[in-house]
């Protein structure tokens, strides 16, 4: 089955159509095999095929939704809206056979959304955010345990169904964090993610290889 590529978009913050265009250029530059690509959000995104978000959820908690029943059944990958396609993310559609998430680094029972990866009905998540959500969005809404990813890290490890990590699969270089990984010069040779959590995203450099990848252009040789 051709896998997925999901991204999120709520209006009303500083996320626009211009990123998940800008995002769905970056993969047709590096992605070799097929795929779908999607966008869960609540308003029209120009040449992207857009499944409405029906829940008013705000911000982050919208990523939710990716798990309504019988919405995303097949291999589907997971990607934050800030982050910068920089290799062939074809190595991770291999993390759909397992819910994946990124590694948090120093912590065990702690994962990041920026990207996520799995197959098969999930449902189940997003029913028991639902059922109280507004409690759920409460509890993580202060660091260090904060938003969808510590909500969902918490369901799962309480489950006894934590999390795979894209580093346990790929090698820590698969995904990395522009900061934590200090990739000012340009992200790892085998890097095909880089994660600008927090500040600074991607539109805030006008020069750099960043730069380069966050317009489109060819990046320059590393």
């Amino acid at each position: 089955m051709k896998p997925t590529i999901a991204c999120v978009l709520r209006s009303g913050g500083r996320y626009t159509s211009e990123w998940v265009l800008r995002l769905k250029r970056g993969l047709e530059r590096h992605a070799s095999g097929p795929h779908r690509f999607v966008c869960l959000a609540d308003v029209d995104v120009p040449d992207i095929e857009v499944l409405p978000l029906r829940e008013v959820w705000p911000g982050w908690w919208s990523k939710i939704e990716m798990f309504r029943p019988g919405l995303l059944t097949g291999p589907t990958l997971y990607l934050d809206l800030d982050v910068v396609v920089t290799g062939d993310v074809a190595p991770l559609f291999r993390a759909c056979d397992r819910f994946t998430m990124v590694h948090e680094r120093g912590k065990t029972d702690y994962f990041n959304s920026s990207a996520m990866a799995w197959s098969g009905d999930m449902g189940w998540v997003f029913e028991v955010f639902k059922a109280d959500a507004a409690r759920h969005m409460e509890r993580f809404r202060r660091h260090p345990r904060i938003g969808d990813q510590a909500f969902i890290s918490d369901l799962l490890v309480g489950e006894g169904r934590a999390p795979r990590t894209f580093r346990q699969l790929l090698g820590y270089d698969a995904i990395v964090s522009y900061k934590r990984d200090r990739c000012a010069n340009g992200p790892p040779p085998r890097a095909c993610i880089v994660n600008f959590h927090g500040t600074p995203k991607p539109c805030d450099f006008k020069t750099g290889w960043v730069a380069e990848a966050w317009s489109g252009a060819d990046p320059s040789p590393r």
